[in-house]
């Protein structure tokens, strides 16, 4: 006889009805969009209104040739300047069912999985500390008191006596909540984006930011009074010219925090492949730290960019929109807005028309895009962890096709010739904008070589480094009046179109770009491969 099944929580029919139910987003569930501590006085930092804001020219910001070399004094105004234009709100909108907050970069979903600490020394308006940055006011709540700055330094494995640090954490079940087991990797592309703003506004404000992605995770959990599970820490950022070292931090974290703040969990549904590969992914002791730094300097060595060549169908960023000779890319000849300026006025593109762009903007924003990063392996650019591939669409004075970006020779290898607007559509998730985009990116990484070498800590960074990447496409374009946004994809159709010399990589971020249409609204669309794809699953073509 057939048993029923039956227990606390139905039986095994309904619980597989429950699991298969089709519905909208679970608002019910929906996380908090802010961490606040409801028993710490909020401390108001200098208002940014009153604050001049990063002037640089945008593709100066982002490149940050001036900057080298040099940092000002970190000033509590300059500290502020930076907070604001990496992650504050900076717009707000009232609709019919409430208030809309835009914030400074880019979020998949608008979801801002991503947190931000201050570990500081005595500032000029502001005491030593440790301190949670809340962007919907622009305040902190002060969660420890006194210097504690060696923790982050241990931690990093750099005892240099920055003025402060900034650490990232990755609120998951913020993604999770709308794109479940993919929502791991969306939260590294929205801290890439927020890490774009902040090095162009560190270059625009002569600030040093130096990134740390290897650190020992567990020195900064509790000292953060977070559990390193559903909020862990992503990401350090030293800030500022160190004055000194600092002695090495004790292993035991100074006690319990006096505060706890709203359950940012309340809800949470459990995406096990996710958790496996973050717990899989920490670097437990200074040793491992020593180890993985080591294996990141080793891997942006690599010489597959100078093998790659360049050959008749290669067309360097210097040459001009006529294909001649252009003796260098001068970013200082084209106009761009100024980085504060271009932030605060910042949004996703929802259409794009057709019309091109000039070759002087595209090849302006591509070479800003890949110019080097403060952060150990990535100083030179982003080097052999991700490679760039373009669709071309309509950029003056470049033949449309499928393109390959070598940064060694800073120049685009063209794979194959031909009009690739329904399949930009289709490559990217079935929408109009990259069929529409004068020029789509497809950001993609050898990602099991980078397991192989880094291990899941790898992954990590890779994501992150595709938001960077992300975000100064975007910043770029927006400050020459045009436009860009992030979008997802299908991942092996993107490798599969442009193999073979994309074999071996896996996709990881895509950014339309080109002149923003009117209305920005999105429009319908369906593309002719989606349609073949459809026919052949219903039987097209098969013999009876």
């Amino acid at each position: 006889m057939a048993t029923t099944g039956n227990g606390a929580h139905g039986g095994i029919a309904l619980r597989f009805n429950e699991a298969t139910k089709l519905q909208y987003i679970n608002l019910d569930n929906k996380p908090p969009l802010y961490k606040v501590y409801p028993g710490l006085r909020a401390i108001s930092l200098p208002d940014v209104a009153e604050l001049q804001g990063p002037q640089m020219p945008t593709l100066a910001a982002i490149k940050g040739d001036d900057a080298a070399g040099s940092s000002a004094p970190l000033t509590l105004e300059k500290l502020t300047t930076l907070l604001y234009h990496s992650a504050a709100v900076i717009r707000r909108r009232q609709l019919s069912d409430g208030e809309v907050h835009y914030r400074a970069a880019a979020s998949a979903g608008a979801l801002y999985p991503t947190e931000i600490y201050v570990v500081c020394g005595d500032l000029e308006g502001l005491r030593a500390g440790v301190y949670h940055f809340n962007p919907r006011d622009c305040t902190l709540a002060r969660l420890r008191n006194g210097d504690l700055r060696r923790w982050v330094a241990s931690a990093v494995g750099d005892h240099a006596a920055y003025p402060a640090s900034l650490v990232f954490t990755t609120v998951f079940w913020r993604s999770a909540w709308k794109y479940r087991e993919r929502g791991y990797r969306y939260c590294y592309w929205d801290l890439g984006t927020i890490a774009s703003n902040m090095l162009a506004t560190g270059n625009a404000e002569n600030l040093s930011v130096r990134l740390n992605f290897g650190f020992v995770d567990r020195m900064l959990t509790g000292y953060m009074g977070i559990d390193g599970q559903t909020e862990a820490p992503s990401l350090v950022a030293s800030l500022g010219t160190p004055d000194g070292m600092l002695p090495d931090g004790p292993g035991d974290v100074p006690g319990a925090l006096p505060q706890e703040s709203n359950d940012l969990a309340a809800g949470a549904i459990e995406y096990p492949m996710s958790a496996a590969l973050h717990a899989a992914s920490p670097l437990q002791t200074h040793e491992d730290l020593s180890n993985w730094n080591a294996a990141v300097a080793n891997a942006a060595q690599s010489e597959k960019d100078e093998l790659d060549g360049t050959g008749d169908r290669f067309r360097p960023l210097r040459s001009g929109s006529d294909g001649a000779f252009d003796a260098g890319v001068d970013i200082g000849a084209i106009e761009s807005a100024g980085l504060g300026d271009c932030i605060r006025s910042r949004g996703s593109t929802r259409r794009f028309s057709r019309d091109p762009i000039p070759w002087e903007a595209f090849r302006s924003v591509v070479d800003a895009a890949g110019s080097g990063m403060n952060a150990p392996g990535v100083e030179g650019g982003y080097g052999s962890t991700l490679s760039l591939y373009f669709i071309v669409n309509a950029v003056e004075g470049l033949e449309p096709g499928a393109y390959y970006y070598n940064p060694f020779y800073n120049g685009l290898r063209l794979l194959k010739s031909g009009d690739f607007r329904e399949m930009a559509g289709h490559l990217g998730f079935e929408q109009a904008l990259p069929a529409d985009a004068a020029a789509v990116a497809f950001i993609t990484a050898d990602l099991q070589q980078i397991e192989r070498d880094l291990g899941p800590r790898g992954y990590r960074m890779a994501q992150t480094l595709a938001g960077i990447i992300g975000g100064r496409l975007y910043l770029g374009m927006h400050a020459l009046g045009l436009g860009a946004t992030g979008l997802t994809f299908f991942d092996d159709s993107v490798v599969e179109f442009f193999s073979p010399h994309a074999a071996g990589q896996s996709a990881v971020f895509v950014v339309p770009m080109g002149a923003q249409g009117v209305p920005n609204r999105v429009r319908p669309f369906r593309s002719q491969v989606a349609v073949s794809l459809d026919s052949r699953a219903r039987g097209a073509g098969q013999e009876a």
